[in-house]
């Protein structure tokens, strides 16, 4: 549970805490408990939504007074940062579930801590990333938290029938709590007569279909010496193992490990089945990977291409000592791994510390980390961490982006004494190069060894950052620290990166939010997207895409000699709009080969889409796909107008003969045989 400390305390927490059973005083959250605070202290109507603030999965704005009358409201203030808040997200999904034929409402109020996270896109990003299905309000400037008198994340407020504050909790483990109070504000609401007839309906966001075949990818690993590259494809639940890039970019699809649901199925690569992976680290034959989502530690025997669990129960734990063997040692959202020796080194985000796991006997215990989510320097387990995401070693030294106070933290595993190359709390953070005393980052969460300084994914900056461990000077590497996807051939962009990992004088970069992972080439700063020839997305995936038909267009004679300038047609319904921020991707096949594929930022109101395809021109000198029919397929999302937005995917695919020609198009406008049609948000 993260506590808010710098925010001033309004006078109303006063009053709303005289009528709030608070789970850190009281194990129980009964309604005779409730029910003598509220007649000590009176009932406290609960303060309603301010006018004009952005919502998402609901196409309209929601009001106690309004559409909320006569429902049971449960609040959830979280932050997309806090792990706290993502545990406690299955528990909000099985609430839901359970009164889902009873007019109950969950309620998201987006209240941030970084101020990367108050921006809607980011936090849409978030919401379609974590599969978040109830209406959630962007709690613009704190304004509803104050409101409310809230000091953690997350904490629930319970709101009955008549718009009253029932009782709230703060951090994790009240499913029963809540569970209980729900089922007596519903009761109660229905002897008074004050409950609604049915629930209300929604349309929650749903995740585009990248044209690259990833979702959200978390982490990457290259093994230059097995030529080739593991990519967490984590909103996928499963991992992708591909050939080394060629010159173009272009890699070999070799394996898929898990078959794209959520689950913890051990087996046959197909078979298996993974929980928002992401971590991943070599020995020999076997992978091993961070299962976060179901807090495992999984290995994959690359050879025989089977997956077997050989740490953690399955089961979120808060044991900080650890000590026991394999599937009886209970695990806290492991996040990151590294090999150090015979030891399995791992960031254990749930539980603020860094764990080891011997790889023979299969014990695990942390060697550093109190459990405290904190940032103090000490030895072992006297020192303090917040939300360990990302490892590196050089040497005898592990290197830790430790995200939530936003920090670069050293261990030396010889004496596990603990240090900070840079950082200063939990609430100090920034985009600031220099020493230690005025550097910033904001929520890193990826970290490589990069020579003998390290490179440091600076994800809610969307850059990536150069640190000198031994002067702790920190300088930009890439990046503009503006969310984005670049110019293909010119300026790169990042959206909120989360991993990386370094090959010689190659980075390989998940770019998360972009839905892609970048190839970058660290001497000229030149990079490419990666492109995985036969990836494609999850039957289940590709069953909610809504592809549209493929619609016929003019052919077209390209001279292979010049980069392609493509427009895409392309007319959204009345009343919508691209979604602001999110990526739009293309790809151009011919079959099941992929020519060429970008990633663009989506823009308010465009109608064409252009896209300068530079590595068309090598494809086509490679391949020459003389007389061969192309498929050009956009990917992207389009919403409706207002401050609350119903969002879909879309798909817009055209099909065209294509020759090659000496003196032929450098501009190509697709022009369609036939009127594209479309749907609206919502139908």
């Amino acid at each position: 549970m993260k506590i808010r400390r710098l925010l001033p305390v309004l006078s109303l927490f006063l009053a709303v805490t005289a009528v709030i059973a608070i789970a850190a005083l009281r194990t129980t959250f009964h309604a005779n408990a409730m029910g003598r605070q509220r007649s000590a202290a009176g009932r406290l109507r609960a303060p309603d939504f301010p006018k004009g603030y952005a919502w998402l999965n609901t196409a309209q704005p929601l009001s106690f007074k309004k559409q909320l009358k006569g429902q049971v409201v449960l609040l959830d203030f979280w932050t997309y940062c806090c792990i706290n808040c993502i545990h406690i997200l299955p528990m909000l999904d099985h609430l839901q579930h359970e009164f889902r034929r009873q007019p109950f409402v969950i309620i998201g109020v987006h209240s941030n801590k970084f101020t990367e996270e108050g921006e809607a896109a980011n936090i849409r990003a978030a919401v379609q990333r974590y599969k978040i299905t109830h209406p959630v309000i962007v709690d613009q400037h704190m304004h509803i938290w104050n409101a409310y008198g809230v000091n953690a994340w997350p904490t629930l407020v319970l709101i009955d029938s008549t718009g009253h504050i029932v009782g709230s909790v703060s951090g994790e483990g009240h499913a029963r709590l809540l569970r209980r109070a729900i089922k007596q504000a519903l009761a109660q609401g229905r002897r008074n007569h004050t409950l609604a007839a049915a629930p209300l309906k929604f349309t929650p966001a749903t995740s585009v279909p990248s044209a690259g075949g990833l979702s959200f990818p978390g982490k990457v690993l290259a093994d230059p010496a097995g030529h080739r590259l593991f990519i967490a494809d984590s909103d996928h639940n499963r991992i992708v193992e591909t050939s080394w890039p060629n010159a173009r970019g272009h890699a070999k699809l070799l394996a898929i490990f898990g078959d794209g649901h959520s689950g913890m199925t051990d087996g046959p690569a197909d078979h298996a089945s993974f929980n928002n992976p992401q971590g991943m680290a070599l020995r020999g034959q076997f992978l091993y990977v961070a299962d976060t989502g179901n807090n495992l530690i999984r290995r994959i025997n690359l050879r025989r291409g089977r997956v077997h669990t050989v740490l953690g129960t399955g089961r979120q734990s808060n044991d900080t000592t650890g000590g026991r063997a394999g599937r009886k040692q209970g695990l806290n959202s492991p996040w990151a791994l590294k090999i150090n020796g015979d030891d399995l080194l791992i960031a254990m985000a749930g539980e603020h510390q860094i764990w080891a796991m011997n790889l023979r006997s299969h014990v695990a215990a942390p060697i550093a980390g109190s459990g405290a989510e904190n940032l103090r320097n000490g030895v072992g387990v006297n020192a303090d961490f917040a939300q360990p995401s990302g490892l590196a070693r050089i040497g005898h030294n592990l290197y830790v982006a430790d995200s939530e106070d936003s920090g670069i933290r050293q261990i030396n595993l010889h004496t596990l004494r603990v240090s900070t190359i840079a950082g200063h709390g939990l609430f100090i953070f920034g985009d600031v190069n220099g020493g230690y005393s005025s550097s910033r980052f904001q929520h890193p969460l990826g970290i490589a060894a990069f020579g003998k300084d390290l490179l440091v994914a600076d994800t809610y900056n969307n850059q990536l950052r150069l640190v000198n461990p031994r002067t702790r000077q920190v300088g930009t590497f890439l990046g503009t620290g503006k969310p984005g996807a670049g110019t293909p051939g010119g300026t790169l962009q990042f959206f909120e990166p989360g991993g990386l990992s370094v090959a010689g004088n190659t980075i390989f970069v998940a770019d998360t939010n972009n839905q892609r992972v970048v190839i970058i080439n660290a001497g000229a700063k030149a990079w490419r997207q990666l492109v995985i020839d036969g990836l494609t997305p999850p039957r289940r995936t590709r069953r909610a895409a809504h592809y549209t038909p493929t619609i016929a267009a003019a052919g077209a004679q390209i001279n292979p000699n010049h980069p392609l300038r493509l427009s895409i047609p392309l007319t959204l319904p009345p009343r919508t709009h691209f979604t602001p921020g999110a990526p739009l991707s293309i790809s151009i096949k011919q079959g099941a080969h992929v020519l060429a594929q970008e990633t663009l930022t989506g823009g308010r109101t465009p109608v064409v889409a252009t896209v300068s395809l530079g590595a068309l021109r090598e494809a086509a000198r490679h391949d020459r796909p003389h007389g061969k029919p192309w498929t050009v397929r956009l990917f992207y999302t389009y919403c409706s107008e207002g401050p609350a937005s119903a969002c879909r995917p879309g798909t817009t695919a055209y099909r065209a003969t294509v020759t090659f020609n000496g003196h032929g198009w450098d501009r190509w406008t697709i022009r369609a045989k036939r009127q594209q049609s479309t749907t609206r948000p919502g139908q």
